[in-house]
């Protein structure tokens, strides 16, 4: 079906046919079926065009990404890649006209938007072409009154309704060919019946499919054009790096568990790029901030048993962090302001404002330090080092190397723990959180080594993370208050609430310190008994 619609979810049916003739005799020889009526259209030529980057970026960002020309129109499209469940896809679908302007990432709209920030500087390069046959039929709740058939602005071919017919679907009898840059084809030939996402019509439109496949023994497609076109151009996209091996296990050198370690944190950060490039999943640009501050964690941990440069990539992962830190931080702040819509309503709405403009200007730079020379030879240069996965020097074994590295960090966390008093300042309070979290990123991989006593820490020091977690966003937003409550060019009004606000925060966060300090996950972690049974299984090993 269709339509311009800029953004939607695209609902239908794919079903093989073996000989669309016997389909298209049947659909003429029953004007209806299952309580609908079926109308012929007309038929129309398609030849659609699928591209990519060389990294596969709307790949890896879960989408599809093809221009269509149909007659003297043209359309961009980018489809949500998706399986079907049942012979039903669901996915959503992001159109629009392509007009005379034929680059894609110059094109005005939601398509062009979204390709300037999953490209950015990268090509777009063509993957493989369909060229498609396709004979229509609608299904309405009744027959259309006039009978005749007309091309809509859509130049689609549709029957000709009066105020009282109602479409429901489309039926289209594809008959296409996928060419491959080689040379290489294959043929398709489809039924796809595409609805509105309306449950009652897709209730309707279900049952009809129904009949329509027993009677001519239709099943569900087995590979969408999609996949089935990569089959024929003889493409094999790379979701995940092959970077070398990841396993830990107590039979490495603290050499080989350093790369592993690293290995499996730099492959989860350039998995979440593609999504933190589209922007439409916060949880995407948390994930890959936190790949690069695990990443910083193992290089500073592991650096007697790395390479020279591992200095540089620190350097280098401490800068993306940094950009992409400032966009998630907007984020955290504006889904504090939603929760806080009912109290200040007035206010909040020029607060939002102020952050939204930061967040775009943020994001631009972002995008900008993604597109950046400095961080693509960071991917190269750290890619091909993880590849090598050579350490300077031979290293000890793993069970020789690891007490020492984690008794240092834990001798950090149980300083910083004794430490905090009712006057403590909240620095200190995140500043264990922070020591906490290096050792919790050091211990993590070490759990298959070390198991029990290993896990159990993790999970303190997760609970003493995540407790002082809210903290700081408090601490954090307070002081954003403070700053916007304070620019001059506030109205007084305003101020006062930011002030309010900023007050309120503080007085959260004075709490939550409070109950911290009488916590289980602090008392546990000072009496030292977690640490204790880790030590003597760290030195048990050791010793074997």
């Amino acid at each position: 079906m269709q339509e311009q619609v800029l953004d939607h979810e695209e609902i239908e049916w794919q079903l093989e046919a073996v000989d669309l003739k016997l389909v298209d005799n049947w659909l003429k020889e029953h004007p209806s079926a299952a309580g609908v009526d079926i109308v012929p259209g007309g038929a129309r030529e398609l030849a659609d065009l699928y591209y990519d980057t060389q990294d596969w970026r709307f790949y890896r960002a879960g989408y599809a990404l093809r221009i269509r020309r149909d007659g003297e129109s043209a359309q961009a499209t980018m489809k949500a890649r998706v399986p079907a469940e049942g012979g039903i896809r669901r996915r959503r679908e992001i159109s629009q006209p392509l007009g005379s302007v034929e680059t894609l990432k110059v094109i005005p709209g939601p398509v062009g938007e979204r390709v300037r920030r999953l490209a950015g500087s990268a090509d777009l390069r063509p993957l493989f072409e369909v060229r498609t046959r396709r004979r229509t039929y609608a299904l309405c709740t009744e027959t259309p009154s006039s009978g005749e058939i007309v091309e809509d602005g859509s130049g689609n071919i549709r029957p000709q309704m009066s105020e009282q017919d109602a479409i429901l679907a489309e039926i289209a009898l594809d008959e296409s060919e996928i060419f491959a840059n080689g040379g290489d084809s294959t043929n398709l030939s489809r039924v796809e019946v595409e609805v509105s996402s309306d449950a009652a019509i897709h209730d309707c439109v279900g049952d009809f499919v129904e009949v329509l496949r027993e009677a001519l023994k239709l099943r569900p497609t087995r590979a969408s054009k999609f996949r089935t076109g990569l089959s024929v151009a003889s493409l094999s996209p790379e979701v995940a790096l092959d970077l070398g091996p990841t396993e830990i296990d107590a039979t490495l050198s603290c050499g080989e568990v350093a790369f592993a370690i690293l290995r499996r944190h730099f492959a989860a950060m350039v998995a979440h790029e593609p999504g933190v490039r589209l922007g439409e999943d916060p949880e995407e640009l948390h994930d890959m901030r936190v790949a690069t501050r695990r990443l910083r964690a193992a290089l500073k941990l592991y650096s007697d048993v790395l390479p020279k440069r591992s200095e540089r990539y620190e350097r280098d992962l401490r800068w993306v962090a940094g950009a992409l830190g400032e966009v998630r931080d907007l984020d955290v702040h504006l889904q504090r302001l939603s929760e806080e819509a009912s109290r200040n309503g007035e206010v909040l709405e020029e607060v939002v404002s102020l952050l939204r403009e930061r967040r775009i200007e943020a994001r631009r730079g972002m995008l900008e330090a993604l597109d950046s020379n400095r961080y693509q030879r960071l991917i190269a240069s750290f890619s091909a080092t993880l590849r090598r996965g050579r350490s300077p020097s031979p290293t000890d074994p793993i069970l020789v190397a690891a007490p020492e590295l984690v008794r240092d960090r834990y001798k950090k966390v149980r300083k910083s723990a004794n430490t905090l008093r009712e006057d403590s300042p909240p620095e200190h309070f995140h500043d264990l959180r922070k020591k906490g979290k290096r050792l919790r990123y050091a211990l993590e991989p070490l759990q298959e080594i070390y198991g029990k006593p290993a896990k159990k820490m993790v999970k303190l020091l997760k609970k003493v993370q995540d407790d002082l977690g809210d903290h700081q966003d408090l601490i954090v937003a307070a002081g954003l208050m403070e700053e916007l409550g304070g620019a001059g060019d506030r109205p007084p009004q305003a101020a006062f609430s930011m002030g309010s606000m900023a007050e309120r925060y503080s007085r959260e966060a004075s709490e939550i310190r409070a109950g911290f300090l009488g916590s289980r996950p602090l008392r546990t972690l000072k009496e030292g008994k977690a640490w204790k049974k880790l030590r003597k299984k760290l030195e048990k090993r050791a010793a074997e």
